[in-house]
């Protein structure tokens, strides 16, 4: 059955969430990033994505493993992984939702990592259909704006939002007196929304790397004259990484008090860019700029394809929003491609 909710209904419908499960959703501070919600009024209604991504909740930019103090007995240790939260996540974009999925090949199929299990555990995903796109978008080239998986889905359609239900979770969550039936002409309106929205986005990015396996071969194979150009311009500074969705380097840090009686072993983000990175005692694996500035790229489109079968990018544009060098990974591409 097609479902659909009035628009002065999504208050009541986020605070009967808000007394049932933690509640995250858009805020607006200094930029626009996901948040737990205290008060419906703190939702930001954006148009679009946000400036962060969901990343941060499930992976912070950094947190703390465990503590330890040193005892007459021996040494105190004080495990910091906390416990399960069943969370609510609403108004996430396409191509946040398919970074999820990404994530979780990285840090919970080869490996379980329990500090990003445990909050990737329980949570529910209330996703929207964008109302236009940025400027750096290109999701599109990757499939289309709507993923595959989610619980929920809205698409405004006018005073209504039109509901897709894609789970059993997202069945649990209309049990209420929110929604009402969907008229066939309601299903006309979301879908003329959504190739609406589609057609903005692709008269920017008119590449089409659905079919992994050849834009694979065709990315590797492309102009390696790119690889000098971009890094004659790119200050390696991480910028692209650290706001990535998917990028998931991580340094982890033993950080001791002066008198050596307690401390804390900590996680943090790291970038294949940075020149550190891959520095060893024994040599430095890419100590050439272009060496970072390609291996950047592969890291997105050659070598997740040899891994998993997929892209580690979901055409967020959020790396070119932020890089001070101007650089454009969906113009990259497209060179690499044509």
């Amino acid at each position: 059955m097609a479902i659909k909710i009035e628009k002065n209904k999504i208050g009541d419908f986020l605070q009967w969430i808000m007394e049932n499960y933690s509640l995250y959703a858009p805020v607006r501070e200094k930029v626009t990033k996901f948040a737990r919600i205290e008060n419906t009024s703190q939702i930001c209604f954006l148009p679009n994505r946000t400036s962060l991504s969901l990343k941060p909740l499930f992976f912070p930019p950094e947190e703390t493993f465990f503590k330890w103090k040193k005892s007459n007995d021996g040494y105190i240790i004080e495990d910091c992984l906390n416990g399960r939260e069943k969370k609510v996540i609403f108004g996430v974009r396409g191509c946040d939702v398919r970074s999820l999925k990404i994530l979780d090949m990285y840090m919970s199929e080869e490996f379980s990592d329990p500090y990003y299990t445990t909050r990737r555990e329980d949570t529910i995903i209330i996703g929207m259909t964008c109302d236009y796109p940025e400027d750096t978008c290109f999701c599109t080239a990757f499939g289309g704006m709507i993923p595959d998986e989610y619980d929920l889905w809205l698409t405004d359609i006018g005073t209504h939002y039109f509901v897709d239900v894609g789970s059993e979770n997202g069945k649990e969550l209309i049990c209420k007196d929110f929604f009402e039936e969907a008229t066939p002409q309601d299903e006309i309106r979301r879908q003329r929304k959504i190739e609406c929205v589609e057609y903005e986005i692709e008269k920017r990015a008119k590449i089409d790397l659905s079919e992994t396996k050849n834009s694979f071969q065709q990315i590797k194979k492309g102009d390696n004259k790119i690889w000098e150009e971009l890094s004659e311009i790119c200050l390696c500074c991480g910028r692209c990484n650290f706001i990535c969705p998917t990028c998931h380097c991580f340094d982890v840090r033993d950080i001791t008090n002066l008198n050596g009686i307690e401390g804390e072993r900590i996680r943090v983000w790291d970038s294949c860019h940075l020149f550190e990175y891959a520095q060893t005692a024994a040599e430095h694996f890419r100590k050439e700029r272009v060496a970072r500035v390609k291996y950047r790229i592969y890291d997105k489109f050659i070598f997740p394809v040899m891994r998993y079968g997929v892209y580690a990018c979901t055409g967020c544009g959020r790396c070119a929003d932020v890089c001070p060098a101007g650089i454009d990974i969906y113009e990259v591409l497209r060179r690499l491609i044509d």
